[in-house]
């Protein structure tokens, strides 16, 4: 990852937000569902919403979209390596990022303000590594406020071409983020990696099941001074107790039955990065002390070795355990524990923070609607449902949910009702898998998951119309689905 470092600058002030509320010309970024998650003061002003009240609203309850967006043919050839841009040779009532979503490239439309100022409006998406869009940076360009045609369009792409360095900070910031949400708690904790990951303190990162502490791992190690060296994960709970130390520290030839040949350890191999001691609350009491040597005097043996190797390795540790009352039981050793937890690092359960699941849901859709060939949006009032939820099983659980929900029905908008519908369904215990579900295949796990929905739907509601209703869709696939099914109503 390059690093840019400005001497005896603060480069607090160079946050790419502060610096969209300087420039004197409306900006909204929105995610691919619509919602806007920042405004700056400029856009406030010409739209006389107040930066608050816009967040978290769709971009199309905030501006009413007219029909003035034309073409515009002095662009039209406007072809570099950096930019490209889309031009419409008809009037459309679509946003400028409904169709750089739809596109992945910036577009270029005419429009006008409230207070009917024509203005340029350039939508451009910012796309991750896989090229999926994550953001729309959207720029609006006031023509009034111009001399003459050609000046705005030399000025225009001057402009633009200054923001693609600011859109590069917005990818470091937003997209290229593997911490995903916008709470307070989220943004916090992005701030403490931010601090603590150029420094080589040992970290332990403290959450329940499921919150995601790898992906805080592995942001850390992004955004480290080792993030060009390798990383690696050891889940201290999978693997068994009496081979976890040659997993660490190697062992050599014929060290015991079966080392038919010298093994590296994990430790070796991560030399110069960062390893990850997933699970550390199960590390072997018998084998902390080893673990301790090693952090403390920076070098292992193998087993049935004779000699000692330097290491320069990079320690996170993460646990859903409260190591300090495991101390105290005697369960863990003290030294290891203080040696570990140089910097704490908590992550808050996705109760606490539900303004983080509009973003989550929206980004684990994208991914399901890719794998499964689907094409579903969420309803304002299906990201309310997940809100209400409490999440016991964290982000992990959220995933698993909407995974269901993108399978699950043949209508492009998933529902409150489905979502509540789904989540109820599966709580309370007639969606629960068998056993012998988990070796089904996707298909055979789809039909039976579906002929449950489907039957309980029409037990509960009486009707086909009222069932398709409830999950999502039509009535005639209903009346399909149960004679591919082989469902049958009561009394039939």
């Amino acid at each position: 990852m390059e690093k840019h470092i400005i001497e005896g600058l603060d480069l607090r002030y160079l946050d790419a937000f502060r610096v969209c509320d300087m420039i004197n010309q409306p900006i909204h970024i929105t995610t691919p569902d619509g919602i806007v998650r920042f405004v700056n003061l400029a856009w406030s002003a010409v739209y006389g919403i107040p930066q608050q009240e816009a967040l978290g609203k769709s971009i199309k309850e905030l501006m009413t979209l007219s029909d003035y967006y034309v073409s515009l043919p002095e662009i039209q050839n406007f072809d570099s390596a950096e930019l490209k841009y889309t031009v419409l040779e008809k009037p459309t009532n679509r946003s400028a990022a409904d169709f750089a979503i739809e596109q992945k490239k910036p577009i270029t439309m005419l429009n006008q303000t409230p207070a009917r100022n024509k203005v340029i409006v350039t939508a451009t998406p910012i796309l991750d590594e896989a090229g999926e869009v994550v953001m729309v940076f959207t720029l609006i360009q006031d023509l009034t406020m111009l001399a003459g045609w050609h000046d705005f369009m030399q000025n225009t792409l001057e402009k633009v071409e200054t923001f693609q360095k600011e859109l590069a900070n917005l990818r470091s910031n937003i997209a290229d983020s593997l911490i995903l949400g916008n709470s307070h708690e989220t943004k916090e904790l992005r701030r403490l990696i931010s601090i603590i990951a150029p420094s080589d303190a040992s970290i332990l990162i403290i959450g329940e099941s499921g919150t995601g502490k790898e992906v805080a791992a592995k942001q850390i190690y992004a955004e480290s001074q080792r993030c060009d060296k390798p990383f690696v994960t050891v889940n201290c709970s999978a693997i068994p107790e009496n081979l976890l130390e040659s997993e660490l520290f190697g062992h050599e030839k014929g060290a015991f039955t079966g080392a038919t040949s010298t093994k590296l350890g994990l430790f070796e191999v991560a030399n110069h990065g960062t390893i990850l001691l997933d699970e550390i609350g199960e590390f072997p009491l018998q084998l902390q002390p080893k673990l301790l040597r090693a952090l403390q005097e920076r070098e292992i043996r193998r087993v049935g070795g004779n000699k000692t190797i330097p290491i320069d390795v990079r320690v996170i540790s993460a646990t859903n355990q409260d190591l300090k009352a495991m101390v105290t039981q005697g369960l863990f050793r003290a030294d290891l524990y203080y040696r570990l937890n140089v910097f704490p690092l908590p992550i808050p359960p996705l109760r606490e923070r539900p303004d983080d699941i509009p973003i989550l849901a929206a980004t684990f859709l994208q991914g399901f609607n890719k794998k499964y060939g689907k094409n579903k949006t969420f309803t304002h009032q299906a990201i309310a449902a997940l809100q209400k939820y409490s999440w016991p099983g964290n982000v992990r659980e959220l995933e698993n949910l909407i995974e269901r929900l993108a399978i699950v029905g043949d209508e492009p908008s998933i529902t409150a009702d489905q979502v509540s519908y789904l989540m109820e369904f599966r709580l309370s215990g007639p969606g629960k898998a068998a056993p012998q579900e988990e070796e089904q295949t996707l298909k055979a796990a789809v039909d039976a998951l579906e002929k449950r929905m489907i039957t309980e739907a029409i037990r509960q509601h009486g009707s086909t119309y009222k069932a398709a209703e409830v999950l999502g869709t039509s009535q005639s696939t209903i009346v399909r689905k149960m004679q591919m099914l082989g469902i049958h109503k009561e009394g039939e």
